[in-house]
């Protein structure tokens, strides 16, 4: 039996990472955490940076084959991800869908108000000021999720909650199937 696929998607700042260690918290099974950061902070800054597209691109290819490996492997994962629609990361959500859309995955766009991201960005300080808003700008063109959730407008405990109702109901987990019809026509 493969494993669940909870993937949260949306700008950096947006409560992502709040939100997978609240939901591996409060879950009643085990889910492994998965995240770009972590993945990108596998290879030295500055040789990163160097190729940084390339690099970018090596390391989401082999993030999205490691969240298939461990469904594979029946181990239940979270995955905070940022994909974005840009000229060089255009290949990221159709690289994933088409990996992943025979999979139990739950597709989740994690939002939050413009003001809220770019304060909680200032406050972070280990962010570049205006990421979070570059971000947003150019990811969820596609608006197909199987839930949405904003970070501002309610908090951690009712955002878990929503997905963990969802968690109980599979058939509604439809948007990686939906988006990868679109991809293949």
């Amino acid at each position: 039996m493969k494993g669940k696929i909870i993937i949260l998607n949306g700008p950096s700042s947006a409560g992502k990472t709040t939100l997978a260690y609240a939901l591996q918290a409060e879950l009643d099974e085990i889910y492994y955490r998965l995240s770009a950061d972590d993945f990108m902070k596998m290879v030295d800054r500055q040789k990163m940076h160097d190729n940084f597209f390339v690099r970018l691109g090596e390391t989401l290819t082999i993030m999205h084959h490691t969240i298939k490996l461990f469904s594979d492997w029946g181990l239940n994962v979270i995955v905070d991800h940022v994909l974005l629609e840009t000229p060089e990361e255009k290949f990221t959500t159709p690289e994933i869908v088409s990996l992943l859309n025979q999979y139990p995955v739950m597709f989740i766009r994690v939002d939050c108000d413009l003001l809220e991201l770019e304060r909680r960005e200032r406050e972070r300080g280990d962010r570049q000021l205006g990421q979070a808003k570059w971000q947003l700008e150019n990811m969820h063109s596609h608006d197909t999720y199987d839930l949405k959730i904003n970070t501002f407008r309610q908090n951690t405990n009712e955002s878990v909650r929503q997905i963990a109702n969802l968690l109980n109901q599979p058939d509604k987990w439809s948007a990686f199937n939906n988006l990868y019809k679109r991809f293949t026509k």
